[in-house]
């Protein structure tokens, strides 16, 4: 772990980045592939540049954090990646949104449409209404309108 620490620092240093803290987390709950959890800490300055616009720079940093880590050998770990605990606080809204809209479905029996998100928030929301037996989700339309429509089980 402590090289996959080694060439993430070495990434921010080459962006101007030297003030990093990295930790990271093993995650075996995926059945498929074991996963490592990188939380990073940056300066809110530095993190902003990731986390602004629907944080499409930390889906960047993190596919290029994979490529690097990987090199296509499926064997390794996956990475996860989140700057100043982002995506955490960002799963808390959606659960919040997901039953709210769920119990909207509920109690007006018509669907709800949800505005537009990347594919990690659409698959956090069909994951998180998964578990509930009278509610199923579905995507519809292209990126970036792709959208989570929630209905009633029929």
């Amino acid at each position: 772990m402590e090289e996959i620490k080694d060439k993430i620092k070495e990434v921010f240093k080459m962006m101007g980045i030297d003030e990093v803290e990295i930790g990271i987390k093993k995650d075996n709950s995926s059945k498929d592939r074991e996963h490592l959890l990188v939380d990073i800490d940056l300066p809110f300055k530095e993190a902003r540049q990731f986390l602004n616009e629907e944080a499409v720079g930390l889906g960047a940093l993190q596919h290029i954090l994979r490529q690097l880590i990987s090199r296509k050998d499926f064997t390794r770990p996956l990475l996860v990646v989140d700057i100043n605990r982002h995506k955490k606080e960002r799963e808390k809204e959606l659960t919040e949104l997901a039953n709210k809209a769920a119990q909207k479905v509920r109690r007006t029996k018509k669907p709800i449409m949800l505005k537009p998100m990347p594919a990690f928030e659409r698959r956090f929301i069909h994951m998180k209404l998964a578990e509930q037996p009278d509610i199923v989700t579905e995507s519809t339309g292209e990126d970036p309108e792709r959208r989570v429509v929630i209905r009633l089980y029929p």
